[in-house]
């Protein structure tokens, strides 16, 4: 009788435990039914203001990438505020007449002040309030892609559609692919094997402009920059590294509590893995990643 050999990646899961792994964790969300994979601390908040300025040089300085016009006052949701990096400076953009108000599913991370036109509620993407139908002219949703599980951009795309009034735009974010190593390979297997144990979509990049049309939205467009990774390529390297390195040093907690998946054994291991993954985007000329940007319209006449 013959019999499949496994891949890698199958063999590493069978062998995998489930007891967690003691490490020192940090602050995470305790909002009910969510499957977010980051943590909620000052650190975190620090890395989401850092990314926001590493998408903003690769999109040229561009932060609202629908047609707006400066001087009109709009309605804007932001799901997955954060510390408000992307909110608030769409409010310096925006006319002073515009309303701009954030969710997340934690409050902690909410910005301490802000202008009179912005505000904050804890809510989640997947459940707005009622009220909100017909509410927003622009939406703007970015990396969710550690946040929502596969039967639930469906949802996040029905609820943004439905408070989006006709004619109103949805800006999404999302990560794509990225390049460096031996090392990037391992460390992206690892995360693959989190991803698909949380139902979340790691290419969902690739998925959203038919998820979007499969919502009745239409005029989509996607707008694609590759940033790179790692001290060869400057202070922009440097920077984008520190970020996506504290987006992987922040899922120790979910990888450690799943028993290390099969990759590793121990919390120093973890770490280790992690600084050799810095050490080879540093030395690797071209390491890099793509990040895209999707955007699309509640039609102007709903039926």
């Amino acid at each position: 009788m013959s019999r499949t050999v496994p891949t890698e990646l199958e063999a590493q899961t069978t062998t995998t435990t489930t007891s967690p792994i003691p490490h020192v964790a940090r602050n995470f969300h305790k909002y009910p039914g969510a499957n977010y994979v980051l943590p909620s601390d000052e650190q975190e908040a620090a890395r989401l203001k850092l990314q926001h300025d590493i998408l903003k040089v690769a999109f040229e300085g561009r932060i609202i990438l629908t047609p707006v016009n400066s001087q009109t006052g709009y309605f804007v949701l932001d799901s997955g505020v954060g510390p408000g990096a992307w909110l608030l400076d769409a409010a310096s953009e925006l006319s002073s007449s515009a309303i701009l108000h954030g969710i997340d599913i934690d409050s902690r991370l909410f910005p301490r002040s802000h202008p009179s036109n912005a505000s904050f509620s804890v809510n989640s993407i997947v459940s707005l309030p009622v009220h909100w139908s017909n509410k927003f002219d622009i939406v703007h949703q970015r990396l969710l892609v550690a946040a929502l599980k596969r039967s639930e951009w469906r949802q996040a795309l029905d609820q943004i559609y439905r408070v989006l009034c006709p004619g109103g735009w949805v800006q999404l974010g999302e990560v794509g692919t990225w390049h460096g190593g031996p090392v990037t390979e391992k460390h992206a297997r690892m995360l693959r094997a989190l991803f698909e144990s949380r139902e979340l979509l790691l290419e969902v990049s690739t998925d959203i402009p038919d998820l979007l049309r499969a919502a009745k939205f239409v005029n989509v467009r996607v707008e694609k920059r590759t940033i790179p990774l790692g001290s060869w390529a400057g202070k922009y390297g440097t920077d984008a590294r520190d970020d996506f390195m504290g987006i992987f040093r922040g899922m120790k907690t979910p990888i450690l509590n799943s028993g290390g998946l099969g990759f590793v054994e121990t919390e120093e291991a973890f770490d280790c893995l992690l600084d050799e993954l810095e050490k080879e985007w540093d030395n690797t000329r071209g390491a890099e990643f793509d990040f895209h940007i999707i955007c699309a319209q509640k039609p102007q006449f709903v039926g």
